[in-house]
Formats: C-alpha cells, structure tokens, sequence
C-alpha cells in the first residue's frame, strides 16, 4: 500500500509533462499554420491585384472592338455602309473625285464628276478638291464599295466611298455642289440617288451651280465646267469609257510629265478641235497639261 501511495505522484508528474508537451506542440503548430495562411493570403491579394488590372484591360480591350463593331452594324443597318464594303484607310486625295487608298491604290469616284484642277482649272475645281481633302483627311478610315465594272481602263478602282461614320461620300460632293452627275453603265447602282443630290444642289444654288460658275460668269482664270460633253462622250461609248469627244477618264494628274500626257493624247486623236479627255486648256492650241513638268 505505502508502495503504491509513493509510486502515484511519480505518475501524475509524468502525465503533466506529457500534457504539457502535448499543448507546447499544438500551440507552435497553430502558430506555423497561422504564418503559412497569413503568407499564402498576402500571395492571393498580390495575385488577385495584378489579375485584377488584367482583368480590367482585357475588358477595355472588348469593349472597343465591340463599339467600333456596333458603330459599323448600326451605320449598316440605316443604310449607310452596304453589307460587304471593304475597310481602307485614305493615304491622300488627288482631286476632288479621286483619291488613294492604302490597300487598293487610286482610286475613282463613281457616278459623279467634279471640275478639273490640272492642266488647266476649271471653276469651282479647287473648291471641290479641298472639300475632298476636308472630308478624307489621311488616315481617314473608309469602307469601299466596288461598281458592277470594278476598273477602268487605266487600272483604276471604280468605287462608292463611305466614311466609318457613314457618311456617303460620292453623294455627298453631289449633294453639296461640288459635283456633276456622270452616269456610266453598267456601274448605274446608285444612278437615282447621285440624280437626287445634283437637282437638290442646283435648286439651292450651291457650289458649282451658283452665280460664279454655272448662273454667271466664270471667276477669272477659272474655265467654267463643261459636263454635258464630257458625260455625252461617256454614255456614247456604252459604258466602255469610249467615244470621240471623250475616249476615257485621263486627268492631267495621271501624267507624270507633260510629254506623257501629249503622247496619249495624239494617239487618240487628239488635237485643237478633238480635245480627247478635255486635256488641252481653254486655248484649245492641242499643246495639253502644260503646267505639267
């Protein structure tokens, strides 16, 4: 008995230490465990922050191909840019009904006609070529629509022009005066529209249909514009850009030198009383686009 009374304090003294030991390990792993969350929820924030901004820009990056998506859906669905028109940026205007793009090349105005500025001036010329460069600034983001006859003779694109906001820009130089009606089968597609706009600018009086050019006397040095035989010569050709007063659609400015411009022109006949292409000046002396070098 006294054996055993002796040998219990021994015993409960072990079994402290062993619990002691027991709570010492709990409490120092508690602590790790606390430290590795702490670490692993800093890691998260600094994960979540930097996926945060990708995020972000991921979504800007959506949302702006998705506006310039609608922007075109919504300009195609009020009629403004045709279904299945090509997108082109505008590297620079030639004249007030051609221009240059960046992936077709040069390129011509479909259905309308404006005054010369080459070789020799016609009036209200420089007008409508400045009004070109105003609406077709380079870099100008444009979709292009080709014609039932997608190039003329000389390797020009024959085409109707529309700007990202869908601005129309063939009626638009009709609309404001700045241009003729030139109707050439087959391309006739936006023939009624192009009519609309001429007889809205010549009953306002605009542009070329004002006092200085068609209603009164030409500015000085300026020739006033003479469509009607142009666009007979055109429609006498049936569409294939012949006839004898007009055999196709050369502008001095698609001459590199005037001896150029003189060879075409007397290899079709040209001469003081055939001015092929209207490329001999108001002197009618058959010496053409002498402002060329």
């Amino acid at each position: 008995m006294r054996q055993l009374l002796r040998e219990q304090p021994a015993t409960r003294r072990l079994s402290g230490l062993v619990l002691l030991a027991t709570l010492v390990a709990a409490l120092a792993s508690g602590c790790a465990s606390t430290a590795e969350e702490a670490g692993r929820r800093g890691v998260g924030a600094r994960s979540g922050e930097h996926g945060g901004r990708a995020a972000k820009a991921d979504k800007a990056r959506v949302h702006e191909r998705s506006k310039r998506r609608t922007h075109k859906a919504r300009a195609a669905r009020n009629g403004m840019i045709p279904r299945g028109a090509h997108a082109d940026v505008v590297a620079y205007v030639v004249d007030g009904d051609t221009v240059a793009l960046a992936r077709l090349g040069r390129a011509r105005l479909i259905g309308i006609d404006t005054p010369e500025v080459y070789g020799h001036v016609e009036c209200y010329g420089r007008q409508a070529s400045g009004f070109t460069k105003r609406l077709l600034a380079p870099g100008t983001r444009v979709y292009v629509r080709f014609g039932t006859e997608p190039r003329d003779r000389y390797g020009r694109a024959l085409v109707y022009l529309w700007r990202r906001d869908g601005l129309f820009v063939n009626r638009e130089l009709a609309l404001r005066g700045y241009a003729q009606q030139l109707t050439i089968p087959p391309n006739v597609e936006y023939a009624d529209v192009f009519r609309r706009a001429v007889a809205a600018a010549r009953a306002a009086g605009r542009g070329l249909w004002g006092r200085a050019c068609a209603g009164g006397s030409a500015a000085a040095g300026a020739r006033r514009p003479s469509f009607a035989p142009r666009s007979r010569g055109y429609r006498a050709g049936g569409g294939t850009l012949g006839g004898r007063a007009s055999v196709g659609d050369k502008d001095c400015s698609d001459f590199p030198t005037q001896a150029a411009a003189q060879a075409y022109f007397e290899a079709r006949g040209g001469s003081p009383t055939n001015n092929v292409d209207r490329l001999d000046g108001p002197d009618h002396d058959g010496r053409v686009c002498e402002t060329l070098p």
